[in-house]
């Protein structure tokens, strides 16, 4: 059995539901958290609880807070770290972690014996990762959009690009519908890159085929050196996505297709201007509860097929 910590924060009621959420983000796409909540206390503040199953980093947690406090206007509030109680968290975890249907794709953890359904891809991803499981909606947004992508264009990427890859539940994903495709899985967070290594092979992606690289953006030479990108994933947050503009479109193949999520709906606007600004042109949003994805191509790219025009929404 493992130790459960427990990592919470209490925050004024006067925040929105949309603030709530982009911190609730933090733990759940940034930090290796097994699970996050928020609800009211009292029906006046909030709090937001993350669950991990080894004592967190509560340095950086509380840097990475800092910096999404400092997007929204906001003080600090410091993070509280406990630990709960000893019990089979990994089972229990498991226990709430069934098999995920998105599209075709099929995901789910190793103690799922069952076979995945005729005509899906599967994507075998463990209960524990949070990040990237599939089960947040800025993950299944853009899952979405690339089976849209894979559905309607005779595009076949040949680099694909999982910047902030997490789990790189993205990037396996975009080789599971391209499989010729070669993948950069690229994050800042060491212990990610070796998830996302392991997760490859479990898939059965051969290390040729998806090259996992800890870089801050495209701070890392190979990660530069290996575009253009004909396809890029972004699933990241609003702030970051918006300063990582001028330096990500040069590394889109002119031909190519970028998917952004991790974005708020009222934080889409900004994103797009912000890569427009930069020669970049939205092809559709896909909206999932409080998230949107963005799908952009560079704007000298054609003309936009009709299928295209306006901002779909799943």
């Amino acid at each position: 059995m493992s130790t459960l910590y427990s990592a919470s924060m209490h925050l004024p009621g006067a925040l929105t539901q949309e603030q709530i959420s982009s911190l609730e983000l933090v733990f759940s796409e940034l930090l290796d958290s097994a699970a996050t909540s928020h609800h009211r206390i009292d029906d006046a503040d909030w709090k937001i609880e993350a669950l991990f199953d080894g004592e967190p980093d509560v340095d950086m947690m509380n840097t990475l807070l800092a910096q999404q406090f400092a997007v929204l206007g906001l003080a600090p509030v410091l993070v509280s770290v406990e630990v709960l109680a000893d019990r089979d968290w990994l089972a229990a975890n498991r226990a709430a972690f069934p098999p995920l249907s998105i599209g075709r794709f099929w995901i789910y953890g190793s103690h799922v014996k069952t076979p995945p359904p005729a005509g899906h891809f599967p994507l075998l991803i463990e209960a524990a990762q949070a990040f990237g499981s599939g089960t947040h909606p800025t993950t299944e947004g853009c899952l979405r959009a690339a089976q849209m992508i894979a559905e309607t264009q005779s595009h076949r990427p040949r680099m694909i690009l999982d910047m902030g890859c997490g789990s790189a539940i993205l990037g396996m994903a975009g080789h599971k519908l391209w499989p010729s495709s070669t993948v950069i899985a690229a994050d800042n967070d060491p212990v990610a890159v070796k998830v996302a290594a392991l997760n490859g092979r479990l898939n059965g992606i051969a290390p040729a085929q998806m090259r996992t690289i800890v870089s801050a953006g495209f701070a890392g030479r190979d990660v530069r050196q290996s575009g253009p990108y004909d396809f890029i994933f972004a699933n990241i947050l609003a702030g970051p996505l918006r300063r990582m503009a001028r330096s990500l479109m040069p590394h889109l193949a002119d031909s190519g297709w970028l998917v952004l999520s991790g974005i708020l709906n009222e934080q889409a606007l900004s994103v797009e201007r912000a890569y427009a600004a930069q020669g970049a042109r939205c092809w559709g949003m896909i909206s999932i509860g409080d998230w949107t994805t963005i799908i952009m191509r560079p704007a000298g790219f054609g003309t936009m097929p009709a299928l295209w025009q306006g901002r779909p929404s799943q």
